[in-house]
């Protein structure tokens, strides 16, 4: 696959606007950096979600904005950027009041980062003097947050010698450091892409990054990273020259797969979650946010190495659509075997249901016909022995029944057995017989209840009399009576 000349001069134009390792170059304006750095990310502890959770609800919110304030004025625009499109009128004292940790509870601002780099050895310097380990990464689409958001070191350039605060040069210093961007209000989970658990991101990091041969049965599972993470002050600016010292020193062919295949690999990490949901409804736009990350994660190492080798943005992409038809083509496929499967689940229901309903059928007849033989002999022979052989017949009969209603839901009156198509044919032979055996079947029932009513009498009636013949105080019930 061969980038078209749309496609090369889109490359070249984010080559001109990538920012480099440390720090900014010329531009330090979010409106201009966010053409060639697409995608912000922020270091940061989960918290749970509500489960009827919305996109369009914030995903992280300034500190200022807690449950006691408006909900409208989260939802609002920043007014100085939604106004005028400039920081003019952003205020110097909502950023100190951000930089200085003792007040940044209560600052409007969430911080983020250009530098995937800086999120990565960030997330990894808290993971180590942290107790709690559950660090994720969040990738957040910036042009989402384009009327609202600044880098730091532009409003920090903007203030005054005389409003600045005593550790100015220090935020100012961190700011280029972190190439930090200050975000008004809140991020909606519209904006946020992904948020990957930090260990899941360590195993998927180019070799550049990484020790080689480590065993990985350490206790730590940072154990293979290329950089000292314990160091009490750690330095950004020396994790930056290290890594690209290891970088430089690799053979070609290494730094060519690392770029490449190594950058790819880091890239679906990081937007794993977003691949999944998008790859089969959106394939366009999945793939291209994975080609973009990638491009970037590509020139971190060293701009120059991708400038002298112009065939890294089309092993890229072609890499990338490659990985992305497959994972379209398996979901496809898995689809098809689930739809499969529930159709067979159904035909079987379907079978079953008519097998039992024609086993009701053939083993409704003969009981009907023993109903009929009970009611026809009751008047042969003896009253006693006719009345108790027809009740005898006729209570088997009924429990026999009622268990095959309560073990059939066929039969239930609250779930009646449609009718097919035949037997909905008035002039069906079928049907005129199911109505005869329906009108036998009623009259049948009548006679067992009339049956039962008169043994029930004799029965009340014989232990009455019974009661009064051996009853000491049968002089009594006879007066009663």
């Amino acid at each position: 696959m061969v980038l078209s000349a749309g496609a090369s001069s889109d490359c070249s134009a984010k080559m001109q606007n990538a920012l480099p390792q440390y720090g900014f170059g010329a531009d330090v304006t979010f409106g201009k950096l966010v053409e060639g750095n697409p995608y912000l990310f922020r270091v940061h502890t989960p918290k749970a979600h509500p489960p009827h959770y919305d996109g369009s609800e914030p995903y992280f919110v300034g500190s200022k904005f807690n449950n006691t304030f408006s909900s409208a004025a989260i939802y609002s625009p920043c007014p100085p950027l939604a106004s005028s499109g400039s920081i003019s009128n952003i205020s110097y004292a909502d950023v100190v009041k951000h930089l200085d940790w003792s007040t940044r509870s209560e600052s409007p601002y969430i911080s983020t980062s250009f530098s995937f780099a800086w999120a990565i050895w960030e997330a990894t310097r808290r993971y180590h003097i942290n107790i709690k380990h559950d660090v994720e990464v969040a990738i957040i689409d910036a042009s989402a947050l384009a009327d609202r958001a600044v880098t730091a070191a532009e409003v920090l350039m903007k203030g005054s010698p005389k409003e600045r605060h005593k550790d100015h040069w220090k935020w100012y210093r961190f700011a280029l450091e972190a190439q930090d961007v200050l975000v008004w209000g809140y991020i909606p989970g519209s904006a946020v892409l992904a948020s990957i658990p930090l260990l899941q991101i360590v195993s998927r990091l180019p070799s550049y990054f990484l020790y080689p041969d480590i065993s990985d049965s350490k206790d730590s599972p940072l154990a293979r990273l290329g950089w000292d993470y314990t160091r009490k002050k750690p330095s950004f600016r020396q994790f930056c020259q290290a890594m690209s010292d290891r970088f430089l020193r690799m053979p070609m062919d290494k730094r060519l797969r690392d770029t490449t295949a190594g950058s790819v690999r880091l890239a679906l990490a990081l937007l794993r979650p977003y691949i999944h949901r998008h790859i089969s409804d959106d394939f366009t736009t999945a793939t291209t946010h994975v080609c973009d990350l990638a491009y970037i994660i590509s020139c971190w190492p060293g701009q120059w190495w991708v400038r002298e080798h112009p065939e890294i943005p089309d092993l890229l992409r072609c890499m990338i659509h490659i990985v992305g038809e497959e994972m379209r083509e398996a979901r496809r496929i898995q689809a098809l075997a689930d739809a499969t499967k529930m159709q067979g689940l159904v035909e079987q229901l379907a079978q079953a249901y008519e097998a039992r309903l024609r086993e009701q059928r053939r083993r409704l007849p003969p009981l009907l016909s023993s109903i009929r033989s009970c009611a026809s002999s009751s008047p042969i022979g003896s009253p006693t022995e006719a009345k108790s052989e027809s009740w005898s017949t006729s209570s088997t009969l009924i429990t026999t029944d009622s268990k095959e209603v309560q073990t059939d839901p066929v039969l239930s009156e609250k779930d009646p057995v449609p009718p097919s198509p035949v037997e909905s044919d008035p002039r069906s032979p079928r049907v005129e017989s199911d109505l005869e055996l329906d009108r036998n079947e009623s009259s049948t029932y009548d006679v067992v209840a009339k049956t039962a009513s008169c043994f029930f009498t004799g029965l009340a009636i014989g232990s009455f009399i019974t009661l009064c013949v051996w009853s000491s105080h049968r002089r009594e019930l006879a007066i009663c009576v």
